[in-house]
């Protein structure tokens, strides 16, 4: 859900006036850059350096535009091609490019997207990588046989949910029909470390949290299988602006997402979030070993 809720602020920034003109096409017949972008959110910034340093390996002259804001403006400025590249997730780019999508596996919601992307736009390789939203429980209520969401659902009424605040409107509904679930309270509670001491402190026994979250390790707490796709797939791919990309370019980054599974995310999100490392670092680290 942070996906739609990304700050717009630094958007105005680059949304400036855009003549008839591609920009890039300008860009590359004067040897210009390559502009990666990112959401407002950390793991887009590190997918951002990711792309960035994969394309310096063919020879691209690179620059980056970190915490641009939300999906509205950073998938404008793609389309317009002030923007080559930018990290997104299948399901929620699906939701903002056709909200009648009913698609929520992966396969099938990234064939949805290649009709809905556009012609300025395209995408290229889907990551198996996933950051998608999860319901997570502590160890100990895992053992008392809660390892699935339809293990859940019978025994909503005795937790208390905490979720971001439009939980409320975009799933407990779909809940109710897909898993028979209504808990005894929803409570808002904002993303993150919040979240995850509201859990291990027992305020809350059931926590909205995202896959690649590595507070889920660290805590040793119990992601929910999800065996009836309530929450849509969210690969991590490359959302390119039409033509910006060489094909030794986009072969570069095809190799990032075949290289990255959730479980090499969550870790590079751990040395971020844990070990308070530089993503610029990160990335660069990553992206060596792909030569290896």
């Amino acid at each position: 859900m942070r996906r739609l809720l990304a700050g717009v602020a630094a958007a105005v920034l680059l949304l400036t006036g855009c003549g008839a003109r591609d920009p890039l096409e300008a860009n590359r017949e004067q040897g210009g850059a390559l502009v990666v972008g990112s959401a407002d959110f950390a793991e887009s910034e590190l997918l951002m350096h990711i792309y960035a340093e994969a394309l310096k390996t063919t020879g691209a002259q690179v620059e980056t535009r970190p915490r641009i804001g939300a999906r509205e403006f950073y998938v404008n400025a793609v389309r317009n091609g002030e923007l080559a590249v930018v990290p997104d997730y299948t399901g929620n780019l699906l939701e903002y490019l056709d909200p009648q999508s009913s698609a929520t596996e992966s396969q099938q919601v990234y064939d949805q997207l290649q009709g809905a992307v556009g012609p300025d736009m395209e995408l290229l390789e889907p990551s198996p990588a996933e950051d998608s939203d999860v319901l997570a429980v502590t160890a100990a209520t895992a053992a008392t046989g809660v390892r699935s969401m339809a293990d859940l659902g019978p025994r909503c009424g005795e937790f208390v949910l905490g979720a971001p605040a439009e939980w409320k409107s975009r799933w407990e509904a779909r809940i109710a029909v897909d898993y028979g679930c209504r808990f005894k309270e929803i409570r808002s509670v904002e993303a993150g470390t919040i979240t995850v001491d509201a859990l291990t402190s027992n305020q809350i026994q059931v926590a909205n949290l995202f896959t690649t979250s590595s507070q889920i390790a660290v805590n040793n707490l119990v992601p929910l299988a999800d065996p009836k796709h309530m929450f849509p797939a969210q690969n991590v791919v490359p959302l390119v602006h039409k033509g910006a990309l060489t094909p030794q370019q986009a072969d570069a980054l095809n190799r990032v997402s075949r290289a990255l599974d959730t479980a090499k995310l969550t870790e590079l999100n751990r040395r971020l979030e844990v070990d308070k490392a530089n993503p610029a670092d990160v990335a660069k680290e990553f992206v060596a070993t792909l030569g290896r």
